[in-house]
């Protein structure tokens, strides 16, 4: 089966239903030498830097992807890919692999099979938008959920003329932390723009003001990421991020969706325990989301 090289990202095709693997996404990001493989049956975007190829930067994860339901010329695929980047003095491969509730990526186990090695494991988690998932959270998350409500916040979808608004809210809630946002406002307004069904906002406001909010991607019709949550340090004390992610449970559950991937929960594979525990309450699941690499 033929192997095809796009070093242009207008030459990428158009029936990958990833969001991170589409041409607006991929336009609106900055690579020092892109470049992807596909076929019929597979694709895999990388950035090529100095001698080493990374799938992907500036992306929750990139890793192979099936574009049909074959994993039997994985193999063929992958050896074709080695050469053609050896070929360009590429001599270290890093994968940064999804996790297991993204079904159009192959098992880890298909991978290592390719002789690439885990570097570490990451610490994924999401929640099933099950109907019986009020009945998995922790019942300190219920009491607070109650108490929230009795206290006037309320939960609500916002308006893409309120993206911007989002993000102000955003960048003070991490600057009261020592953080910085990851993307500013021109790049977000950027991807919005080019992806406008991929981006959705939530809030929970108590009155006109805002205590809590999350901008969410869309990467599936099955799957939403809880992208960028912040939480004002006005109302950290009431944790309106529990209602904030009930909101988004029922709202994605009304819409058929299967998960809400809450995101990674540790560094370089070292857990971030409040983290991880604050999702475990609201009812999350672990999964592993590996990083994968290999010397040519």
């Amino acid at each position: 089966m033929s192997l095809y090289v796009h070093t242009a990202i207008d030459e990428i095709p158009k029936d990958l239903s990833l969001t991170y693997f589409q041409r607006g996404y991929f336009e609106s990001q900055t690579y020092n030498q892109f470049i992807c493989y596909s076929n019929d049956d597979f694709f895999v975007p990388f950035d090529i830097t100095q001698h080493s190829a990374i799938s992907i930067p500036r992306s929750p994860f990139g890793s192979f992807i099936r574009r049909n339901n074959n994993m039997d010329g994985i193999q063929a695929f992958a050896t074709d890919i080695l050469a053609d980047l050896k070929s360009r003095k590429v001599n270290e491969l890093e994968i940064h692999h999804p996790s297991e509730i993204y079904h159009l990526s192959p098992f880890v186990g298909d991978l290592k099979n390719l002789q690439l090695e885990v570097a570490f494991n990451d610490i994924n988690q999401h929640i099933e938008l099950s109907a019986d998932w009020e009945d998995s959270i922790h019942n300190m998350q219920k009491r607070k959920l109650q108490s929230l409500i009795s206290e006037g916040f309320e939960f609500r979808k916002m308006e893409k003329n309120e993206f911007e608004t989002a993000h102000k809210f955003l960048s003070v809630c991490r600057q009261a932390q020592g953080l910085q946002i990851n993307i500013d406002w021109n790049h977000l307004k950027n991807l919005i723009d080019r992806l406008p069904d991929a981006y959705e906002c939530f809030g929970v406001f108590r009155g006109d003001k805002m205590s809590a909010v999350c901008i969410a991607v869309n990467v599936t019709n099955q799957i939403a990421y809880y992208y960028l949550p912040a939480t004002s340090p006005m109302f950290r004390d009431k944790s309106p991020m529990v209602l904030l992610i009930a909101g988004m449970v029922e709202y994605y559950r009304n819409k058929g969706f299967k998960h809400l991937d809450l995101g990674v929960s540790s560094f370089e594979g070292k857990a971030q325990e409040p983290l991880r525990i604050f999702k475990e309450r609201m009812g999350a699941l672990e999964t592993s989301k590996p990083t994968l690499i290999k010397s040519i």
